[in-house]
């Protein structure tokens, strides 16, 4: 009996102590999506950089369906039409749903609409 106490006190104290590290910002992450102040450069670009150009696709040297989107001009031309925003959507009107791995967030998404809203800023 006065072995299984001391056990549990043990338990115990090791499971409480275990919580104390864990950080609320990790464990629940924020919801909120800032979408104030989009540009080019330093928003919209790192965007289509992890889901158009990682996987070589969309770039000046692999401009599939002739859309580039490695540079201001080129995304500048796919934004006319909803094209870009269609496609990222999974919408009807995009040439194809991208990117093919599986829609981008819907925090992404929200910010390339601010930024084209705003007039699609180069910076």
């Amino acid at each position: 009996m006065k072995g299984f106490l001391i056990f549990s006190i043990l338990v115990l104290g090791i499971s409480l102590n275990s919580c104390y590290y864990d950080r609320a910002d990790k464990l629940y992450p924020s919801t909120t999506c800032d979408t104030a102040k989009m540009n080019f450069t330093n928003n919209i670009k790192p965007i289509l950089t992890n889901n158009c150009l990682n996987q070589g696709c969309h770039t000046t040297a692999n401009p599939n369906a002739s859309i580039v989107l490695d540079a201001y001009s080129g995304t500048q031309a796919t934004i006319a039409g909803d094209k870009l925003i269609n496609a990222l959507k999974y919408l009807a009107g995009g040439s194809k749903n991208m990117p093919p791995a599986g829609k981008i967030s819907d925090c992404d998404i929200s910010k390339v609409e601010a930024w084209i809203k705003r007039g699609a800023p180069e910076n």
